[in-house]
């Protein structure tokens, strides 16, 4: 299992949490005199989760923290100034040589070579069509970085050899030696700037130094907008180098803006779900097809060269429907679906499942209304859809909606056709 550089870190930031806790509970007694025990405990660990494909008896990939403790705090940083963000869930592949763009054109789903853009998201698919990562290939000088979920760093290299003969490229696996680290909110180009003298924008990427750290720093709104809805920043640093650049940005404040404030996954989530950002291996997995995830725009180009799979994506395109879609859904009560639960036909009621719930949130910034994911059939897939879905023990309304989680402004929520 992979280990974050960044773990002494964290503790770290729960140790001067606990300090301000503690003086805030001394000052409370000091000043009411009432003699409440106000106790707060000495140390605290992070709240982790493992993260990673994990089947009977495996090892996660890695443990991702999911709060340092104050929630709200957390996600007021990440909406309005700056949230960095440990990712030992991500992984680094290098792919070095002169043929290294080419060798990708010929197998991921997006346009690479030509493209204006530093960064550009793709899938990598097996021959039958279904997904085996969601990429991002940074471009850069002389070599391609692709970023991608841990889990997936083993198979895709193992893929990615497969395909090399006589080209001038060379793989190099950097999945334990690079580490990443995302910085996010609306001041994080303020930070980026004073960090780094420039900012890289939507589709960009720069090389630089922060200290004595050499950086790569990528544009998470890669031209079709942040995962999370704010601006945002992906940070691939020498895994040595990863502890001095996380206290570096912790202790940097540009003029006339707030520090940044450590994340963990849960605040992160709620906005990524806010944002209807569909998320492999949590939204859709590898038995999924591009058409199924919802991201058929930003990852495939019906206009490029061939490659594998190519000839299932364009029949599905052509077809002009897939049997099951991502989607966004609203409650019509106050009950909070998990992820896995079922979605079920408004009419035929739970004897008919057409769906499930991949993800689910409170939305601070939809009023505390429930939205989610769900994998839905494409008979139930159109916005205004009523379905029905299991929440807090009971099977209660609601509607399918696009990414943004509108209603549609008639009120008048569609049956499915069959």
């Amino acid at each position: 299992m992979y280990q974050s550089p960044l773990n002494d870190a964290h503790r770290l930031v729960m140790r001067r949490l606990l300090d301000h806790r503690r003086e805030a509970a001394e000052a409370a007694s000091s000043v009411r005199g009432d003699g409440v025990d106000r106790h707060v405990p000495s140390t605290l660990e992070p709240d982790t989760v493992p993260w990673g494909v994990v089947g009977d008896g495996a090892t996660p990939t890695c443990e991702i923290i999911l709060d340092f403790g104050e929630l709200e705090a957390e996600y007021a940083a990440l909406r309005r100034a700056s949230a960095i963000f440990d990712r030992p869930d991500r992984a680094v592949i290098e792919i070095a040589g002169g043929d290294a763009e080419d060798l990708l054109e010929r197998l991921v789903t997006n346009a690479f070579v030509g493209v204006a853009a530093d960064v550009v998201l793709a899938f990598l698919l097996a021959r039958t069509g279904r997904i085996i990562a969601d990429l991002v290939l940074i471009r850069r000088e002389g070599r391609v970085l692709v970023e991608l979920d841990r889990s997936d760093a083993g198979r895709v290299v193992e893929t990615l050899e497969g395909f090399v003969f006589a080209e001038d490229v060379e793989i190099l696996d950097h999945a334990e030696d690079r580490h990443r680290m995302d910085l996010l909110g609306p001041e994080s180009p303020a930070m980026i700037e004073a960090l780094c003298g420039e900012t890289p924008r939507g589709g960009n990427a720069v090389d630089v130094r922060i200290d004595d750290a050499e950086v790569t720093v990528f544009a998470l709104d890669s031209g079709t907008g942040s995962p999370v809805g704010e601006p945002g920043f992906g940070l691939i640093v020498d895994r040595a180098d990863a502890m001095s650049v996380w206290n570096r940005i912790l202790e940097t404040t540009p003029s006339g803006r707030r520090p940044a404030r450590a994340i963990g996954w849960n605040a992160c989530n709620i906005a990524r779900l806010e944002a209807g950002t569909p998320l492999f291996h949590l939204d859709f997995g590898p038995d999924a097809l591009p058409h199924e995830t919802g991201l058929i725009k930003e990852r495939v180009s019906f206009k490029k060269g061939c490659y594998p799979g190519q000839e299932i994506v364009a029949r599905m395109e052509s077809r002009g429907r897939a049997k099951r879609e991502v989607v966004g859904l609203r409650g019509i009560t106050d009950a909070l679906p998990v992820a896995g639960a079922q979605v079920f036909d408004a009419k035929e009621g739970v004897s008919t499942q057409i769906g499930v719930i991949t993800g689910s949130t409170v939305a601070p910034m939809r009023g505390a209304a429930v939205i989610g994911l769900a994998s839905v059939r494409a008979s139930h897939a159109k916005a205004g859809t009523s379905v029905l879905m299991s929440a807090e023990g009971e099977v209660v309304s609601a509607v399918v909606t696009g990414f943004d989680y509108e209603i549609p402004e008639d009120g008048d929520h569609e049956e499915p056709s069959e």
